[in-house]
């Protein structure tokens, strides 16, 4: 983030730096992981092909938990089915989230990377200079920005250091508003303009949502499921809009608008309907090699070598059995 705001202030000198070089991070996040976006799609697709033997195993076990998670620990370890696969792009995005809340309530240690002495001293004075709650600590840093831009006079034994000269310029020149809004406070419904922001990404998320869902092909194969998710994640990101500052509503505006479109380009170099045909292609290639028949060679219980002609689902088994007596043999 530091990097985009540099270069969106010093190298461009645009107006609005700090909003820009939000979007820019927002987009360089997306790309970095886009490659885990088209293994998120192809996991989807193979979720819809096992999505019959899941429901089978379900309604045939529907009264037996224990018999039922047996069932689908099994099908996992045969098929390789696991249904965790494409969860990693939205797990990564929590400590991306939360290190960028980090940047909004410190901008003078991430975003302009001052001398900590220095913080430390116009953050003293600006708590002195303002009745500061300890809800409000988090906002001490920038509380210090706004000072410095109206009463810089109250920081006179600093301003009069040449050393600090430049630093100063800096806070000068960082803007972390949009018109009267300032990124760095909570939404609040006292004043309504602070609402837009939150109330934009929220919008975008059940359109970016709709948008995903229809093109990766989980609105057909997610029905219910699929909407009650969507509508959760709405909600839940609903209520982070209005639990933390505004520049976190503006990165996940920004982060569904990209999604929308990452979601059509997704659509041309990864058709859903041709990655279900694959999928059930392989699905349907282990369901066969499970039941043809091999030959083996066994030992029986006297020792002597013996063939046996077994299932893949049995010599599975067998393997398994085989590295388990290795391991009693290593370990005993």
């Amino acid at each position: 983030m530091k990097i985009c705001y540099l270069f969106a202030n010093d190298v461009l000198k645009l107006p609005l730096a700090y909003v820009f070089a939000m979007f820019l991070f927002t987009l360089i996040t997306k790309v970095l992981l886009f490659p885990l976006s088209i293994k998120q799609q192809r996991s989807t697709a193979m979720a819809a092909a096992y999505k019959p033997m899941i429901d089978e195993i379900n309604k045939k076990y529907a009264n037996d938990r224990q018999k039922q998670s047996e069932e689908m620990a099994k099908l996992q370890s045969e098929y390789g089915y696991n249904p965790a696969a494409g969860c990693l792009p939205m797990l990564i995005q929590f400590p991306i989230i939360f290190g960028l809340i980090r940047v909004i309530y410190k901008p003078l240690r991430h975003m302009l990377g001052l001398p900590a002495d220095f913080i430390r001293q116009v953050c003293e004075i600006a708590a002195n200079n303002t009745d500061i709650s300890a809800a409000n600590s988090l906002l001490l840093e920038n509380t210090a920005i706004q000072q410095i831009k109206t009463n810089i006079g109250a920081f006179g034994s600093l301003t009069s250091n040449p050393e600090y000269a430049d630093y100063f310029e800096k806070i000068a020149n960082l803007d972390m508003s949009v018109g009267s809004i300032h990124l760095f406070e909570l939404p609040s419904f006292q004043n309504i303009v602070t609402l837009i922001i939150p109330l934009l990404s929220i919008i975008t998320m059940i359109i970016s949502t709709i948008v995903t869902m229809k093109k990766s092909g989980t609105a057909e194969s997610g029905g219910k499921q699929g909407i009650g998710m969507m509508l959760f994640s709405a909600v839940l990101f609903g209520v982070f809009s209005f639990m933390y500052p505004m520049g976190f509503s503006l990165y996940w505006a920004f982060q569904n608008l990209i999604g929308i479109a990452q979601a059509y380009i997704l659509y041309k170099i990864c058709n859903p309907q041709q990655l279900r045909e694959q999928a059930a292609a392989i699905v349907a290639a282990k369901k066969k090699a499970k039941k043809e028949v091999k030959t083996v060679k066994v030992k029986t219980s006297d020792g002597a070598v013996a063939e046996k002609k077994v299932t893949g689902s049995e010599l599975d088994k067998l393997r398994l059995q085989r590295a388990r007596e290795l391991d009693a043999e290593k370990y005993n």
